[in-house]
């Protein structure tokens, strides 16, 4: 989606939209996740074994803190085409979150048992089990869930579930119990080209979503932008970001600036021909992607920002160096770095050194 995709991502990260958008799309309507209870989570994944890093990158991540009793990662995809391999990507991207979690639970294990060797205290391994995979029995990961928002045209065409990727052969006895055997691992979606029930949002994401479901649709949508008031009262960011999404200059221009104004009846519709002409002229033509390259730094920095909190905190300061370097080569080279050190002042003192 190029640069309204940037953009789309950052007007979902938005507490109260997020939390409206799993309520609306995912839970129909019932109030699962507050606002209040979530907290913003690094996109990037990284893992790193036998001198290999993997990077991943995910859209929007959220996790959901309800008093410090319970945790829950929610993840947003955003998909203008269909990636038929999602099934597969999804179930890497939540493996690669399980194996993170595993990671820390693992270290923080380790560093009780040193404490437990040096000072006594509670007995932190209670088995071989526990001692040789350092991960207790009473340990647990909590919850990733992703969510796959398309927002493409006539319908999610691609596999729903890992089964649509797999060929298990003939149909014959064996094919029928693999089939049994192998997880289906079904995708969870918000397919806007066949959603309805509008009506289970109660944020600006209600008009905002309805809208773009009839963005073909002239007269529809000409008769909900001037009789609907929940449209009149989306803000400023929501007319922005819908006019990025739909690559439609007028109606960032026009649009935006006769909602402000609450104006309506035929400078309305005069506004609407226009928004209209200019989407049929724009809207299969490919979208800029001013901006790409700097949110592709972004992204690696704070994958990098990521990856150095695993060693214990990260000062103002190198957040700042690392976030003010805009140089791919020299971020992919500062990821290896860190990938290779077994702490924080051994990263700045390596990193230093790949400055001379």
């Amino acid at each position: 989606m190029g640069r309204e995709d940037i953009l789309l991502k950052e007007y979902l990260q938005d507490a109260r939209r997020y939390a409206d958008l799993w309520n609306g799309g995912l839970f129909r309507g019932k109030q699962m996740i507050k606002a209040e209870e979530l907290e913003d989570v690094s996109p990037s994944l990284i893992h790193t074994g036998k001198g290999i890093i993997t990077e991943k990158h995910r859209d929007v991540v959220m996790k959901q803190n309800c008093g410090g009793q319970r945790f829950a990662l929610f993840v947003v995809e955003n998909q203008k085409t269909v990636d038929y391999g999602m099934p597969a990507r999804v179930m890497q991207e939540e493996a690669m979150e399980y194996g993170r979690q595993m990671k820390i639970i693992r270290k923080r294990n380790e560093e009780a048992d040193e404490r437990y060797r040096k000072e006594g205290g509670e007995l932190v391994y209670r088995n071989a089990g526990d001692r040789m995979y350092r991960f207790k029995e009473s340990d647990r990961l909590f919850p990733v869930v992703t969510l796959v928002v398309y927002w493409g045209e006539g319908g999610w065409s691609g596999p729903e579930n890992l089964h649509g990727m797999i060929d298990f052969g003939a149909d014959n006895d064996l094919g029928a119990k693999l089939r049994k055997l192998v997880p289906e691992y079904p995708l969870h979606f918000l397919d806007l080209s066949k959603f309805r029930h509008f009506e289970h949002f109660r944020t600006e994401l209600r008009p905002f979503l309805e809208l773009y479901s009839m963005r073909n649709r002239k007269q529809e949508f000409i008769e909900y932008v001037e009789k609907n008031e929940r449209c009149r009262s989306m803000d400023e960011e929501s007319w922005h970001i819908f006019g990025e999404i739909t690559r439609s200059r007028h109606i960032q221009k026009i649009l935006k600036s006769k909602m402000q104004e609450k104006r309506g009846g035929e400078e309305m519709c005069r506004a609407m021909d226009e928004w209209y002409n200019d989407a049929i002229e724009e809207g299969k033509a490919k979208g800029k992607i001013e901006g790409k390259a700097e949110g592709k730094a972004e992204g690696k920095a704070e994958a990098l920002i990521d990856l150095l909190e695993e060693y214990g905190r990260v000062t103002r300061r190198l957040k700042k160096l690392i976030q003010n370097q805009k140089d791919m080569d020299v971020l992919k080279r500062w990821c290896k770095l860190a990938a290779k050190v077994n702490s924080i002042r051994e990263f700045e003192e390596a990193m230093r050194n790949s400055l001379v």
